[in-house]
This record gives structure tokens, C-alpha cells and sequence, in this order.
């Protein structure tokens, strides 16, 4: 027993090693110390989850005392075979994700995988899936020769001592193992912020067992009405109440051109990964994104515009239903839920609006269409709309034919209606295979100037159409992803976003530097075509002076606000601030607490 224990906590320990050694760059490791932390500062989750996985050979020891038989033994060799995959999965998976996602493996991979496992292996190459399954093969028959060679069954001595002390020794053993399992006999137990140790969250998260990790949070998925206690009820309840405003403004906004239709038509362009951090403004590169910042230099252009998640399915409910993120889990995997939610496309939809959303990939990955389709969308146009010799990316359909296609629509459309129409582009997404598209030597950055490329000729084809002056175009990302390659979740720059709206029922240029978010955008956008947004709580209208104006936003198991004064990031898992600037920190980290805990509060009611 002690050997199986040992072994287990030793493979938790290698995985660590492969980890600091994939990933020493992105985590500035400098020294044998820094690794020597690491390795320490993690054993009490290595020891958790050696604990779980010696719990059965425990059980099959108890029993080899009266039975030794080949039945035992094959069980023995399979559960060994079956639990070194499985962490082999585990620690290899964690390994390839990291570099893309920047926190330990959790229940994500699964909303993906199980909807559309195809789209779920996108962003890998070839080199790459075929690297982690040559790896994952070798760990696994390392690990489970290693096990093999205990031969737990067969080498367990005979009666040295009598059944009847022998049998309750090993129970009192086993038994013994919920120590490591909980980390101690302290009030506390074991969870991923146990850890932690260091101001750097790299290091922290490479401490972290990702096993013990994924299963934390698949026993977290479904138990929403019990996250995120910061409070009692009464003070989240009164602190929301602060933070929340569905009220129409009073006062005229002289965004939109007098002269325009009450019902003019709407395209909502969202952008895959796209960010303030690759515009020129930002400083950081020049050249990638010149048609973003010539439509925010002609349009009105939100300077101060955060993104809600780190994920497009999340930032999709975010910016269509005014739903803040949720950390750990995505209400678009809860159909039963996402299809109750309000949404800009059933609110237009309700006024005489006609509806599509365009996608070049697969409208059913991480129940999209089913959320789509619930909440006020007429049509759908993905993948399967186009011929096969457009699919040409892992994405499917590029930009360029998927923007070509709403721009034709567009031009064709009878105008019998109003319409709504909502496109997510999928060129700028990992793996960056965009057709003949040769301008900048960056992969990632190329692709975001092919993107740009694309939605800069649509816009210009708009232009030239008869429905340009009576059409209201609004620009947005997702998230930021894959550029800078290095993504940091705790840096406030990583959900800073640009938002324009321009066409040609905008007034004039201008920019607005008021605090606000994608969860903003419905109340915003339904303000300015007069219709109420009283539906959407978690919305605040940005034009409207008396609305508080501040952005939440949500990172794997942390939170963060941004106000006019002040900003912060918390960690659920290190239950404590990781990022503060400004002023009143403290006052604002309650606020946050207590919005997510409402919002927990809010989305454990829906369908009930």
C-alpha cells in the first residue's frame, strides 16, 4: 500500500517536472529554487490524489487476505492500466492547454468536447496531437509497468501475521489515507488554492496537481446555488442593488442621425480574439488592424471596454443576453437555462426585427445553436450553408466567404422588415490557417490583419449598398486570445477591448470614455433604437449618466472590476486579491463578491 502511495505521489512529481520543463520560459523560472518550490509547495495535492488512487488496491489487499486468485490479479493489472491513462491524459493535456488557456486543467475541455470534438481539437496541429498521444502512450506504459512490478496481489506476504489482526491493520491503514485525501485533521481541506505560494500565479498554477484540479471543478459543475457564498443574502442583495440599473435614460443621445428610421437595421460584427492590445493605439505592434481603427476613427469609438470572459461561448451570452461570465462553467452547456435567458435577438426579434446569425464553423459546437435558437434567432447560417470547397480551415468557412455571404443577403434583402444580423468571424482562432494571405511574418498577427482585411471589405461593400445609410454596425471582440502568445489573466490589459459602433445612421465621430462592458451592450444598443431593456438586469445602458458604470468581468475561478477610480482581480482559489490600482480596493472587492454571488444566485433561479 505504501508503495502504490508512493508511486502515485512520484508520478504527480514527474508531471510537475515536464510541466516546468515545457513551460520555463512562460513562467520565468531562473533556478533550481524556484523548481524546488514548485515541486514542494504542490506534494500536498500530489498526496490528495495518491490518496484517491490507492483507496481500491487498499480495498483489493484486504481481500487478497483470504483470496489470491487470477480474478484479483486481473483486476489489479487493469485498474493500474486504466488509472496511468487516465493521469497521463491529465498531465499531458494540461501541459498542451496551458501555453493556450493559462490556467490548470479544469471541467472546460468538456463543455467542448462534449458537444463538437472535432471543434474541440481545432486549435491543435497535427505535430501537436500527434506529439501528445506519443507522449500520453509513453507515460502511460511507463506508469503502468511501474505499477505491474508491485505485483500488490501476489507479493503480499501470507499470514506472517493472523487474518484477524492482519484484516483490521489494513483497514485501519486504508482508512488512514483520508488524511493526505483532505490535507491534514485541520478544519480545512484540500482545494487548488492550497498551494499557492507565490505572487506569481504562473508559479502557482505549475504547483497545481491537474488532476486533482479537473476533478474539483467537475464536482463544482452543477452545484451553482452553492458558489460563491461571500455573504449573507441581505448584504449581496443590497450591494447588487447598487451596481444594478434597467431604467430608460430620459434625456435624447445624439448618436444616431436624426433623419433615421425608428427601426433601423443592426449588424453586430464579433470578432474571434481580437483586442485593444494588437491596435496601434496600444503600442505594442502597428499594421495589424487598420481597419478596425479607421471604422473607430469614423464611428464612435468606446475607449474604456472590457470583456466579460476569457471564452467565446461565455462572451456570446455576455454581449447577446447581458450575462456576466460565469469562472467555472458555461451557461451555454445548460440549455434548459441559456434558452430562458433575454437576448438581444428575441427582444427584436419581439418588435418586427427578422434575425440571423452567420458562423463559418459548426453552429453546434458548445450548444450554440441550441442557445441561438432559443433566444431569438430566426436563421442560422454556418458551415454546412456553404460548399465544401470553402471550408478551407480548421474553422471551417474563412472570413472573407463568411462576410462575403451577410454582405450579399444584405444587398439582396426584400427590406420587407427591419433585421438583425449577427456574424462571428473564426480566421483569427488558432491553428491561423488563413487562404493566401501572406502580409505579416507572425502567424497569429497575420491572421488578425487577414480578419481585419476581411471585415475592412465588408464594410466597404456596406457602404456602397442602398441600406448603408439606415443601417447601425456594431464592431466587438470576443476575448483576446493568442496574441500577445504569452497570455496573463491576472493583468488587467487582457480584457481590454475596443468597441465601435459606425454606418451609416451614426451621427459623427466621436469617443466616449465611459467604464463599461460587453454585458453592456444590451442595454445600450436597445436604448438607442428606443426599445426598453428592463429584461436585463446584469445590463447597464453606457450612454446613460445615471446608470453605474463599472466592468466585471470573470477568469477560471477569479473575478475582476474595473470603476473610474480603482480596479481589482481576485482568485477564488487563493481567496485573495491578486491584482489592486487605485483606490478603495477593498470596497470594491466586496462589490465584486457580491455581484458574483447574485449572479450565482440569479442563474440558479432560471428555470426553476
Amino acid at each position: 500500500m505504501f508503495q502504490v502511495f508512493l508511486l502515485w505521489t512520484a508520478t504527480g512529481l514527474v508531471g510537475k517536472c515536464l510541466f516546468l520543463l515545457v513551460h520555463h520560459d512562460m513562467l520565468g523560472i531562473t533556478s533550481f529554487t524556484e523548481c524546488f518550490d514548485v515541486m514542494y509547495h504542490g506534494l500536498p495535492l500530489d498526496f490528495a490524489i495518491a490518496g484517491y488512487l490507492t483507496l481500491l488496491p487498499a480495498l483489493m489487499l484486504i481481500v487478497s487476505v483470504w483470496y489470491r486468485g487470477k480474478a484479483l490479479q486481473r483486476l489489479s493489472k487493469a485498474y493500474f492500466a486504466l488509472t496511468a491513462l487516465l493521469s497521463s491524459v491529465a498531465y499531458i493535456v494540461n501541459i498542451g492547454l496551458y501555453a493556450y488557456w493559462g490556467f490548470p486543467l479544469d471541467s472546460t475541455p468538456l463543455l467542448y468536447l462534449k458537444t463538437s470534438p472535432a471543434d474541440a481539437m481545432a486549435s491543435v496541429t497535427l505535430w501537436q496531437t500527434l506529439g501528445g498521444l506519443a507522449a500520453i502512450t509513453v507515460f502511460t506504459a511507463v506508469m503502468t509497468r511501474s505499477f505491474w512490478q508491485l505485483d500488490i496481489i501476489r507479493t503480499t506476504p501470507r499470514r506472517k501475521l493472523p487474518a484477524y489482526v492482519e484484516v483490521p491493520l489494513l483497514t485501519v491503514l486504508s482508512a488512514l489515507l483520508i488524511i493526505p485525501i483532505r490535507g491534514g485533521v485541520s478544519t480545512g481541506t484540500n482545494h487548488t488554492g492550497t498551494v499557492y505560494f507565490s505572487g506569481n500565479m504562473r508559479m502557482n498554477h505549475a504547483a497545481v496537481n491537474p488532476l486533482f484540479c479537473f476533478i474539483e471543478s467537475v464536482n463544482h459543475l452543477q452545484d451553482i446555488g452553492g458558489r460563491y457564498r461571500f455573504m449573507d443574502d441581505a448584504e449581496a442583495t443590497q450591494l447588487f442593488s447598487t451596481m444594478t440599473y434597467t431604467s430608460e435614460r430620459t434625456a435624447e443621445t445624439d448618436i444616431l442621425r436624426d433623419s433615421l428610421s425608428r427601426q433601423p437595421n443592426v449588424v453586430i460584427i464579433l470578432l474571434e480574439s481580437f483586442s485593444k492590445y494588437i491596435m496601434q493605439e496600444a503600442g505594442h505592434v502597428s499594421g495589424v488592424t487598420p481597419c478596425l481603427e479607421k471604422a473607430a476613427a469614423e464611428g464612435v469609438y468606446f475607449m474604456r471596454f472590457y470583456a466579460s470572459s476569457f471564452r467565446t461561448d461565455r462572451a456570446l451570452v455576455s454581449i447577446l443576453s447581458g450575462l456576466p461570465a460565469q469562472p467555472t462553467m458555461s451557461i451555454m452547456d445548460m440549455p434548459g437555462k441559456s434558452n430562458s435567458l433575454p437576448s438581444i435577438a428575441g427582444t427584436l426579434r419581439d418588435v418586427g426585427y427578422a434575425t440571423t446569425f452567420y458562423y463559418g464553423g459548426d453552429a453546434d459546437y458548445s450548444n450554440m445553436r441550441s442557445y441561438f435558437m432559443g433566444t431569438g434567432f430566426e436563421t442560422i447560417v454556418s458551415e454546412d450553408n456553404f460548399p465544401s470547397k470553402l471550408r478551407t480551415g480548421k474553422w471551417g468557412v474563412a472570413d472573407g466567404p463568411l462576410f462575403q455571404r451577410m454582405l450579399s443577403d444584405i444587398t439582396s434583402y426584400d427590406g420587407k422588415k427591419p433585421t438583425l444580423r449577427v456574424i462571428m468571424t473564426g480566421s483569427s482562432h488558432e491553428p491561423f490557417d488563413v487562404p493566401d494571405h501572406n502580409v505579416l511574418p507572425s502567424p497569429e498577427l497575420n491572421a488578425f490583419h487577414y480578419a481585419d482585411e476581411c471585415l475592412g471589405r465588408f464594410l466597404e461593400g456596406l457602404r456602397k449598398s442602398p441600406s448603408w445609410n439606415n443601417t447601425l454596425v456594431v464592431i466587438l471582440p470576443d476575448h483576446l486570445g493568442a496574441y500577445p502568445t504569452t497570455i496573463d489573466n491576472y493583468a488587467l490589459w487582457r480584457y481590454e477591448l475596443p468597441l465601435v459602433l459606425t454606418g451609416g445612421a451614426v451621427r459623427c465621430p466621436r469617443h466616449i470614455d465611459t467604464i463599461c462592458c460587453q454585458t453592456d451592450l444590451p442595454a445600450t444598443l436597445l436604448a438607442l433604437l428606443g426599445v426598453p431593456h428592463d429584461e436585463f438586469l446584469f445590463s447597464r445602458d453606457a450612454l446613460d449618466p445615471a446608470a453605474p458604470h463599472f466592468a466585471f468581468f470573470t477568469l477560471d475561478d477569479g473575478m475582476g472590476i474595473v470603476t473610474s477610480s480603482s480596479a481589482m482581480i481576485y482568485d477564488n482559489h487563493a481567496r485573495r486579491m491578486v491584482f489592486s490600482q487605485g483606490e478603495k480596493c477593498d470596497s470594491i472587492e466586496k462589490n465584486a463578491k457580491a455581484y458574483l454571488q447574485k449572479l450565482y444566485d440569479y442563474i440558479d433561479g432560471i428555470d426553476k
